[in-house]
């Protein structure tokens, strides 16, 4: 029979693999900054001699985690196809470098976000990601409780009180638009319909700024009853081009987000207009369904990966100590035009 001094434990590891308790109890309680060879060698020998961490060792471990909340609106949810890989990405650079973290859902009721910061506070909580935007008062008092916070796809807010605490990562939106508009413009079309999102949204404002620049720009007039609204999910794009078609508005191209592009895509096959001959279609965002439809989806890539990438590393940089309290930092990522057959031309790119 083994005696309890004979167990596993992380002296007898240490001793096994010829290196310090210290440096089997950081592999062990998953800390960073441990080579891949050494933390494989002790992973390995732990795992032979049938080690066990003990309660009292999880409750130790517990309490000096590093940890970390990744926030977003109910709307931008994981459900979410675009957000969706944004906080994958989040997540899997944080546990890369041993540090765990927990999602919260930032409700639009002000009782509700304050439950949310009431519960921030009770923790310890190393550092904040916001993914998509929130209200400027949520984002104020985040601000106010958190100095080591990052924006992910918000470009902020010129109201609020500093336009970040230290960093942003952002797509540069007004130039995706203009990549598109202007390939449309160069197969020669004049009449565009553009189906923005909520009018108050920043993505909104940032295609259209790009939409009616890049006409000015090729001295077309800009057509008001061109300019429509959903809320970038599939149905509201079905919707707004069903109405558009019924109402009578001339258009030859369309330009919108990846997922209300697929609702009008729907919505021109009912109307028997073909897709790219009568109508071409461009979408933004880069989502894999654009690859499903049938034509498949010329698109604005979006590198959602990058963006969750980039923005660990700019909060590992905050929280040692690269940047100043006054210090503001927005990164803005290029996108790229990928075009496929909604705009008549063989498939570019099938891939990431």
């Amino acid at each position: 029979m083994v005696s309890l001094k004979d167990k596993p434990n992380i002296t007898l590891i240490a001793r096994r693999c010829g290196l310090s308790k210290m440096t089997v109890s950081r592999v062990l309680r998953n800390f960073p900054n441990v080579s891949p060879p050494t933390r494989d060698l002790i992973l390995k020998t732990a795992q032979k001699m049938g080690f066990k961490p003990s309660r009292h060792a999880h409750e130790k471990q517990a309490t000096v985690t590093t940890h970390y909340y990744i926030l977003f609106q109910q709307e931008n949810s994981i459900q979410d196809a675009y957000f969706r890989e944004i906080i994958l990405s989040v997540q899997n650079q944080l546990f890369e470098r041993g540090f765990g973290c927990s999602l919260g859902i930032i409700h639009k009721e002000y009782s509700e976000f304050l439950k949310l910061s009431q519960i921030l506070r009770q923790r310890e909580i190393r550092g904040v990601l916001i993914v998509g935007d929130i209200p400027r008062i949520y984002a104020e008092t985040l601000q106010m409780n958190f100095s080591n916070l990052v924006f992910i796809d918000y470009p902020g807010d010129s109201t609020l009180r500093k336009p970040y605490n230290s960093a942003a990562i952002c797509m540069d939106n007004v130039y995706g638009g203009y990549l598109a508009m202007n390939h449309l413009l160069d197969l020669g079309r004049r009449r565009i319909l553009l189906v923005g999102g909520r009018k108050d949204h920043y993505f909104t404002t940032a295609l259209l700024q790009a939409y009616q620049g890049a006409l000015r720009e090729r001295q077309i007039e800009i057509d008001p009853h061109r300019i429509v609204h959903g809320d970038f999910h599939v149905e509201s794009g079905f919707d707004a081009v069903s109405k558009a078609i019924k109402s009578g508005i001339e258009f030859d191209a369309i330009f919108t987000n990846d997922e209300m592009a697929c609702g009008a895509l729907k919505a021109l096959h009912q109307a028997k207009l073909r897709v790219p001959r009568d109508v071409a279609v461009v979408g933004f965002d880069g989502l894999p369904i654009g690859q499903m439809v049938s034509p498949s989806l010329t698109t604005i890539m979006v590198d959602r990966e990058k963006m969750g990438r980039l923005a660990v590393e700019r909060l590992m940089e905050i929280e040692q100590g690269k940047f100043t309290e006054d210090t503001c930092e927005k990164i803005s990522l290029f996108p790229r035009l990928i075009i496929r057959e909604s705009c008549g031309e063989v498939p570019q790119d099938t891939g990431r």
